[in-house]
């Protein structure tokens, strides 16, 4: 449990010296469970504790399937090239982290659970629970969600990307499907140039029903620095924290989704998704985006 005495949420003064700052205590956090189409996504996490009050935290009723309507909101333009994809987030929160003796915020962690999956008229019409079709359809995803964007409409801007990925590629096996976590980081004006500045999207991907799959999100928020924007605290406390997040996640699939992933299996065999996943070649242009969907059916 955090010491408010040593480590209250206010900053009095400026500290450049190095410390190790404190955030939510993860013993002490409560259980969550979340109903997506009849499966329980189950995880320990601190309530919500951000640097400023107003920011606000999503979440949903207690039992409430936010699923049992199975219609998702639409991203907007400025998120997504296309309207094929649609989002459903039950929860995000954020956690503070503090220096000692009034020194201020050192850094936040935010997190969101997201049901993605794309609108009736472009559905797929394959199982996400095939590992091969999940890795196809996961970059179609990233290519719609990332790799469009670009540092200009014209000129040399227009062929560099402002997110590189996925990076630091990983498989998982402690859920009753196949799952995977990933980086993609935010990639500055000149590629040349390292973005110290930046904090990558800590990706963790798995599917829950033919048609949808989840992504759970975690970013590091490193405030701290001194003038060489080298970070003054140490960073271990708010990954403890994700890592504690994660490795508490828990999935119990409905009969309906066993019973396809069983189908699925029983074809397939191997259930394991590509040990590797190499970055993807960004930036990426509607027309390509719109190639590479109809790819899919091709290939499947």
């Amino acid at each position: 449990m955090r010491n408010y005495f040593k480590y209250p949420p206010l900053e009095w003064r400026k500290r450049k010296e190095y410390c190790v700052p404190q955030g939510p205590s993860f013993a002490w956090a409560p259980w969550t469970t979340l109903h997506l189409a009849g499966n329980r996504l189950r995880f320990k996490a601190p309530r919500h504790s951000p640097k400023f009050s107003s920011v606000e935290q999503t979440r949903v009723l207690p039992g409430h399937d936010i699923l049992e309507d199975p219609r998702l909101s639409h991203y907007s333009s400025t998120n997504m090239p296309n309207d094929h994809w649609g989002y459903a987030t039950p929860l995000s929160r954020t956690w503070a982290f503090w220096g000692p003796w009034m020194t201020g915020c050192k850094a936040e962690l935010h997190m969101a659970v997201t049901v993605l999956g794309r609108q009736p008229e472009h559905a797929f019409d394959f199982s996400l629970f095939h590992p091969r079709a999940f890795e196809m359809v996961l970059v179609q995803y990233l290519n719609d969600s990332y790799g469009h964007r670009r540092w200009g409409d014209e000129g040399p801007d227009a062929l560099i990307p402002r997110w590189h990925g996925p990076l630091d590629w990983q498989r998982h096996s402690h859920l009753p499907v196949f799952s995977a976590s990933c980086k993609i980081y935010n990639q500055g004006p000149d590629p040349d140039i390292t973005n110290n500045l930046s904090y990558p999207d800590h990706l963790f991907l798995f599917p829950i029903t033919d048609q949808h799959f989840v992504r759970i999100t975690f970013v590091q928020h490193l405030y701290s620095r001194d003038e060489r924007h080298k970070l003054t605290f140490d960073t271990t406390p708010v990954q403890a924290l994700q890592d504690a997040i994660l490795n508490s996640i828990s999935l119990e699939l409905s009969p309906e989704s066993q019973t396809s992933y069983n189908k699925v299996k029983a074809e397939v065999g191997d259930m394991q998704l590509t040990p590797t996943f190499a970055p993807l070649k960004w930036p990426i242009g509607v027309e390509e985006s719109t190639v590479q969907q109809d790819s899919l059916f091709i290939e499947r």
